[in-house]
């Protein structure tokens, strides 16, 4: 287990190598990076994140635990009457490795953790869940950009038990509205996209359900362009558990990095490395900081 940890650890690094190498590729023109930061657009892609995050917490071994996984984002925008777009997004997210607090009655996975903190024992420790495909999400979005530049999206976002670790699956079909509001102004682009999320069925095999799903997320995005390609972005995502223990709610994250968009062959080819310190965090155990690359290739409306 010690070896698979350092191995987690040294994540930040590969992604610091990897995203050098197209650095000194050829830049597009600068709106095409403004267009991707946005939740509203008429472009295919197809996205990858691979995240480090390093946790903390009052529990036993909290400070000592991270998680690293891999998301893919599919996008494709349906163009209609008037500029509006109708947009299907599918999440495919994998996990590396999950920290999980052990007690003789069952396993506690984060938001568990939330939910229950305050009743856990306090001398057990954490595992480390095996890597699987977790639970697929997917999202359908009604948006347009006005001639003023206002951003708007409405949709609605689903996400399947797929998880194929029984240690720290939900066993829940999840289901809520979203909404997103941003403006583009001549050089940045910004807003805030807003799900809720809660669960409308469990699938536990007929097992009386033992905790709800009743959570806020609120994207926010910025990008602001620089030259040659080169933007200054940050996308936090802050949580808010409305069945957390008290002071086990918030998940706030600070931070930003800085995004390219090249030409890498017949497509252009966005780039970007972020790192986010979390100034609120549940006490009981939640991440610290996270490290993100992201790399998403893109198909114009029309190739």
């Amino acid at each position: 287990m010690q070896e698979q940890r350092k191995k987690w650890r040294g994540m930040p690094a590969a992604m610091a190598l990897v995203v050098v190498s197209p650095l000194w590729a050829g830049g597009v023109p600068d709106d095409l990076g403004l267009q991707m930061a946005s939740p509203v657009n008429q472009l295919f892609t197809l996205s990858s994140d691979f995240t480090f995050s390093s946790m903390q917490g009052d529990l036993p071994g909290g400070d000592d635990q991270d998680q690293s996984s891999y998301l893919l984002t599919a996008a494709w925008p349906i163009a209609l009457e008037g500029g509006r777009t109708l947009t299907v997004r599918g999440y495919l997210p994998v996990s590396f490795n999950t920290p999980t607090y052990f007690t003789p009655d069952r396993e506690y996975q984060e938001f568990l953790i939330r939910q229950q903190a305050d009743e856990l024992p306090r001398d057990y420790n954490f595992f480390d869940g095996h890597a699987h495909l977790d639970d697929i999400a997917f999202d359908l979005a009604w948006g347009s950009v006005s001639e003023s530049g206002v951003i708007s999206m409405f949709g609605l976002a689903a996400v399947l038990p797929t998880s194929q670790d029984g240690s720290v699956e939900r066993d829940q079909y999840l289901l809520g509205p979203e909404v997103a509001l941003g403006r583009y102004t001549d050089h940045s682009v910004y807003g805030a996209w807003l799900t809720h999320l809660t669960n409308v069925y469990t699938v536990s095999g007929g097992k009386p359900k033992k905790y709800d799903t009743n959570e806020t997320r609120i994207r926010v995005f910025f990008a602001h362009n620089l030259a040659r390609g080169w933007q200054l972005v940050s996308n936090p995502t802050i949580v808010y558990d409305w069945e957390g223990d008290g002071g086990n709610q918030w998940l706030v994250p600070l931070g930003g990095g800085v995004a390219r968009t090249t030409q890498w062959g017949s497509w252009p080819w966005r780039w970007s490395l972020e790192a986010q310190y979390y100034v609120e965090s549940p006490d009981a155990f939640g991440p610290q900081w996270l490290v993100n690359f992201n790399v998403t290739p893109v198909w114009p409306r029309g190739e």
